[in-house]
């Protein structure tokens, strides 16, 4: 069954005459709509895309199963228009994404009209995907590898950060990615130590630590990987640090599998990292969901009360950031499978593979 059609059977059984979804992301993953600044209307008979001219085409080349309403006014207006004729009483809205502009203007123009807030109803269903959406996560990893494997061969002493940034960037485009899933991340020296570290015009000089965080977009689908890179040779203390990362992201991947919870992955890096004294140098969670969006359920972290379940894809990602030295982070992707998990992402990380 169709996440459409799941959803019209939430708006039956909690007997709710509409579900308006305003996250781009959203409609997309609903509908197969590959426009923007548009709004999706479900009622339990019919659904109705708000867009305005310059989509027109697009959308009923899309989603021709689709009404199409083009606004003349503002989108929101043309949205209570149509709520008013359909006598919309009670309003599933997305309230991470519907803007107080919007509710206060639905609210004044629908006397009587109940908006009621749901977070994460068709994130609920994005969090597990299809045969479809691992196949185009695939290619997106491929994409991004292919990419780091040519930028790689070009590192050397005096090439700035921004130089390798902009090469990734194009190689990327060049096997077949529509773009970066995100701005890249290339940090070198002591400035590793940043976890989203701005790229710069710092140039790489001999025995330092080089970060690059990338990833490819693919049919609206994401990859994202670091790995890190030496030039030269590898001091003893980055070697220590490199070895205790991989091991924590070792722990971690072993533990994946249906049925845990996500917090469980968390402490399995972690608590390794903080036995060897790191704990402190590593803040943020040991992974994301990845899919439409670079950063998705299900979150990987000590809070999470997530239990993974199959077809799950998500990153591993653990890191040691000790200010003004430099940092380590090893990202990989993952697919839960029926029994455990499978590692989509396959770029040498070993340490005798990452001295260029």
């Amino acid at each position: 069954m169709s996440c459409l059609s799941k959803l019209k059977e939430k708006l039956e059984e909690d007997k709710v005459d509409g579900f308006l979804i305003t996250h781009e992301v959203n409609i997309r993953y609903v509908t197969g709509f590959t426009g923007s600044e548009s709004v999706f209307l479900i009622t339990p008979n019919n659904d109705y895309l708000f867009t305005d001219f310059r989509y027109l085409e697009q959308a009923e080349r899309d989603i021709p199963w689709a009404s199409i309403v083009e606004r003349k006014t503002s989108l929101t207006r043309t949205m209570c228009d149509k709520l008013k004729r359909l006598n919309i009483k009670r309003l599933y809205v997305e309230s991470l994404y519907l803007t107080f502009n919007q509710y206060n203007e639905i609210k004044s123009k629908i006397k009587g009209i109940r908006i009621i807030p749901t977070r994460g109803v068709v994130e609920k269903y994005r969090k597990r995907k299809t045969i479809e959406e691992i196949g185009k996560i695939r290619t997106a990893i491929r994409i991004a590898e292919k990419a780091y494997l040519n930028l790689i061969k070009k590192i050397r002493v005096g090439v700035s950060e921004k130089n390798l940034s902009d090469i990734l960037e194009y190689e990327i485009r060049k096997q077949g990615g529509e773009r970066s899933s995100f701005e890249i991340i290339c940090a070198t020296g002591s400035r590793a130590s940043l976890p989203h570290a701005h790229t710069t015009d710092k140039k790489t000089q001999a025995k330092d630590v080089i970060l690059i965080d990338w990833g490819a977009s693919f049919q609206f689908y994401n990859s994202d990987l670091t790995r890190i890179s030496f030039i030269d040779r590898i001091s003893q203390k980055f070697k220590k640090i490199y070895r205790i990362v991989l091991d924590a992201q070792s722990y971690a991947i072993d533990s994946i599998k249906p049925g845990v919870l996500a917090r469980d992955v968390d402490h399995a890096a972690r608590s390794y990292i903080e036995k060897k004294g790191f704990g402190k140098y590593f803040g943020h969670g040991v992974g994301h969901g990845i899919g439409l969006e670079v950063h998705e359920n299900p979150f990987i972290n000590k809070r999470s009360e997530e239990v993974l379940e199959e077809d799950m894809v998500f990153t591993v990602e653990p890191g040691i950031y000790v200010p003004g030295v430099g940092g380590i982070r090893i990202e990989d992707m993952l697919l839960v499978t029926y029994d455990g998990c499978d590692v989509l992402t396959n770029v040498p990380k070993n340490l005798t593979e990452i001295v260029v």
